[in-house]
This record gives C-alpha cells, structure tokens and sequence, in this order.
C-alpha cells in the first residue's frame, strides 16, 4: 500500500510525531497570538474606547455568524481520510477532499446572506450605531473568503503543520505591521477595520490555496460528481457535518456570544475591556486550538489500526499533562496578569484583571476538555459529543446572564469556568461505555488486558 503521508517517516513514534507536531503549530500559534495581542494593544490606544468596542463587537459578530455556518468539514475529512491514508486511496481520499470543498463553498454563501441580513435588521440590538453599518458590511464581506476548513485538514493529513504555522505568522505579522503604520499615520476607524478584514481573508485565502497545491502536487485527483454525497463515506461525512456544526454553532452562543452580551448588558466600552481579557487568555485558548489539531489526526489512527491501548495511555498521560499547563498557566496570571495589562493596554484596562484570572481558568479547564471531547467523537460518535456540548452551554447560559448583570464582566468570565469544568465531567461520564474509558490513574479504569480484549472482539 501507498503512504500518503508522505511527510511521515514511517519509523516515527506516536509521542515524538505530536512532540513535533506540536511544537510546529504552538510555537506558530504562539508568535500569531503574540502578534494578534499586539494589534489589539495597538487598536486599544489609536481608537477610542466606543471605537474600540465596536471593533471587538463586528469581530464577535463576524466569528459568530462564520462559526454557525460552518460544517467544519476538517473533522470528516481527517477521519474518512486516516482511514484512505491507511488503504493508499488516493481516488478515495480525492472524493473526501472535494466533498469539504463543495461544503465549504456552500457554507460560505450562507453566511455572507445571513451577515448581510443581520446588519440591516439587528445590528442595534448589540450596540450598534447606523454610521457602524459601513465598517459592519465590510467585515460582513470576508466571509465569503474565510469559511474553507477543509484547507486545515489537508495540512494535518499531510502532516504539513510546519507550513501551516508558517502562514498564520506571516499573516499575523502582517496584521501588526499594518495597524502599527495606521497609527503612527492617525489613521480613521474605517481603516483599522480594512486591516482586519484584509487579514482575515488574506490568512484563510492563503491556507486554502497551499492546501490544494500540497492536493496537486501529491496526484490525488478531485472530483465533483453526481451522488457524491452517496454511500458509505458520504453518510458518515454529512453525520460528522451536521453533528459538528451543531456542536460549534451551540458553542458559539458562549465562546463569541459572551461579548455581544457584554455589550448588550453593561457597554460597549465594557465590551472593549472583556475583550482584551479575552485576548490574554486567548494565548492559553490557542494552545487548546493546536492540542487539538495535533491530537485528533492520532486519535482517529489509533482507532482506524484498533490500537485500544495505546489510545487509553494517550488519553491518560495527555489529561494529566494539559491539567499541570492549565494550573501553571492560572498561577502566572494571578501573579503577573494585572502587570501585563498596565503595560500592553494601558491603565484603563485594569478592570479586565479579576475577569482575566477566571477566563484562564476557563481556557485551562477547556484545554483538559480536549482530550476527552476528541476521544467522544471518535470513540462514542459526534452525536455524543453534541449532546455533551448542549448540556454544558445550558449550565453556561444559566449562568452567564444573571452573572453579568450581577457581576459585570467579572460574571460572563465567571459563566465560561462553569461551561469549562461542566465539559469535562459530562466528557468522562460520556465515555464510560466506550473501550478508552477511564479516569487519570496510570491504566484508568477497567485496564485489564482481557476485558480491552473482549471489547476489540465487539
């Protein structure tokens, strides 16, 4: 058989690949983030604080409307294409490819009419002035460009993660340079909202077309084909597409939903500030991002090869270790996290602080989510998942509201730790009836070789 992963020495061990992997798209990541930090830093002093705050509200609502439409085509993609990798499909793995394409495309349009749609009829109901509706538009216009998640699987199945960091930087370097340069030039509003909309279609535009030239240049043909949704692969691809999208799009409610509430119920301005704790713990946020891009690729070969146990001291040693980052990255902010603010954003800024502690937290327990909520999908299916994320957003939506009027921000950052340490619970009783079941011990629960054997045998 064919290797399609090509990029893979066939002789690399599990733990060195996601080492590797991971210090690809983290250290990436990382400088993106460092970059991105430093643009909102940059837009915190040129604009003014309602400048500002509807900057973050048109970024939240674009995110918003891009997430709800999005069928996230890179999970099918990565499972049905582990599984094509491992048979040396090329024809198959071709099939799977443009199956998230079309899907792409299809979801793109959808949420450029939906944006288009919601600006005209209930932009005031977050805030928003009619002399906003300019800049709102242009942001609306990006998603036509931004919404191809399929380009993101192609670099994790052809474990091109390298490449990938290397354009989320670029763009994101880019982004500092061109806000920087607006304001030293004292640029208007609608200038700073150009370069973000550039950035964002820049970055996913870029991503796309790399991926297809990684497509090309491995002979793996596309197609576009009557019933091509048919049979087997198409059926599990449209089951991963619709359980996803309603997984992410009821995930979107807290995880961009949480600012336009802020300025909803306290200001715009008090949006502006959330968001720059959002920002900070955003860099823990990010690593969550790439944990799990380097992971679920793993994951999902672990099953395809029926390699049970390996896949239970995965999930054990990787819970343990995300649980120490999370604790570690919690103490770094309780000491120094008020200094940062003062330095990067400045002095009006200082009521993100408390917010800031509980957000990292909330990132921190989200990151220990990961693992288990990888291992659902794959293991127990997406319908599982779904329903886990459903139940966490309800103890999430239960919360956040009259914690924010209560609280003020402090209390919507208050809602995400509730939604993060609800996910993994309902993650780990969700896989009690599944092979990798278990908890943080050295083998989990139920380890003993003959039982793991009895459930391969099923």
């Amino acid at each position: 058989m064919t290797d399609l992963r090509s990029d893979v020495p066939v002789t690399d061990s599990l733990y060195g690949r996601i080492a590797r992997n991971t210090a690809y798209l983290f250290g990436g990541t990382t400088a993106a983030s460092v970059f991105t930090m430093l643009t909102v830093a940059v837009n915190a002093r040129a604009l003014s604080p309602r400048e500002f705050g509807v900057l973050v509200l048109l970024q939240s609502a674009t995110q918003m409307v891009a997430i709800s439409t999005s069928f996230f085509t890179q999970q099918p993609v990565i499972k049905l294409g582990s599984l094509a990798q491992a048979e040396g499909d090329k024809s198959r793995l071709g099939k799977i490819i443009s199956m998230g394409l079309l899907t792409d495309l299809f979801s793109s349009l959808i949420a450029l009419a939906i944006a288009l749609t919601a600006i005209e009829f209930f932009s005031g109901a977050i805030g928003l002035a009619d002399r906003d509706l300019a800049a709102a538009r242009i942001m609306a216009a990006t998603l036509i460009f931004t919404g191809y998640p399929t380009s993101n699987g192609i670099f994790r199945l052809f474990n091109r993660f390298g490449l990938l960091s290397l354009i989320q930087t670029l763009c994101a370097a880019g982004l500092l340079i061109a806000s920087a340069a607006l304001y030293i030039g004292h640029s208007s509003f609608d200038e700073f909202v150009l370069a973000w909309a550039g950035y964002f279609i820049l970055n996913y535009q870029l991503q796309l077309w790399v991926s297809l030239y990684l497509v090309r240049r491995a002979a793996i043909p596309l197609q576009v084909k009557r019933r091509m949704f048919s049979g087997g692969d198409g059926r599990t691809f449209i089951q991963y597409c619709w359980s996803t999208w309603a997984t992410s799009s009821v995930d979107t409610l807290r995880s961009s939903g949480d600012s336009l509430l802020v300025g909803a119920v306290v200001s715009v301005e008090a949006a502006g500030i959330y968001n720059v704790a959002r920002q900070l713990a955003g860099v823990l946020r990010k690593f969550g991002t790439v944990y799990s891009a380097t992971i679920f690729p793993e994951v999902s070969m672990l099953s395809a090869q029926d390699n049970v146990e390996g896949a239970r001291r995965l999930k054990t040693r990787m819970m343990s270790a995300t649980f120490l980052m999370g604790v570690a990255a919690v103490v770094g902010v309780v000491f120094f996290g008020h200094i940062v603010i003062q330095i990067l954003f400045g002095a009006r800024f200082e009521d993100g602080y408390v917010p800031l502690i509980f957000l990292t937290a909330a990132a921190a327990a989200q990151l220990v989510s990961q693992t288990p909520s990888m291992y659902v999908q794959v293991y127990a299916g997406p319908k599982r998942l779904l329903f886990v994320y459903v139940t966490a957003i309800v103890a999430f939506s239960v919360a956040a509201i009259p914690l924010t009027f209560v609280l003020s921000i402090t209390g919507t950052a208050v809602a995400q730790l509730v939604f993060g340490l609800a996910l993994v619970i309902l993650c780990q009783f969700a896989l009690r009836d599944t092979p990798v079941s278990g908890g943080w011990g050295k083998q989990g629960f139920d380890s003993r070789p003959e039982l793991i054997r009895t459930r391969r045998k099923k």
